[in-house]
């Protein structure tokens, strides 16, 4: 309890976002990029067409942004999944 505020304090990246929800996507991330199941979930997830540039090209132009950023957000606990948002037909 008494380390809490310092906590916030020096985490605390973005003023607009709560710091509980800054710690739940970085948890989440931490998850996704360390964790022993990292090599299994991006086994699949190399680019073989080109440059980095012509990656990131193809996966804006091809992804709905907004959309990832709620699926991330519901997979780390910070908002509810709306599964309107989520499905077009």
């Amino acid at each position: 309890p008494e380390l809490k505020p310092l906590l916030e304090k020096y985490l605390k990246r973005n003023p607009k976002i709560p710091i509980a929800d800054q710690l739940k996507f970085w948890l989440l991330f931490a998850e996704v990029t360390c964790s022993s199941n990292t090599g299994f979930m991006c086994y699949g997830s190399y680019h073989g067409g080109g440059s980095p540039i012509m990656e990131q090209i193809a996966i804006t132009m091809q992804y709905d942004i907004k959309l990832r950023e709620h699926l991330v957000n519901s997979a780390a606990g910070i908002e509810k999944l709306d599964m309107g948002r989520i499905t077009k037909y």
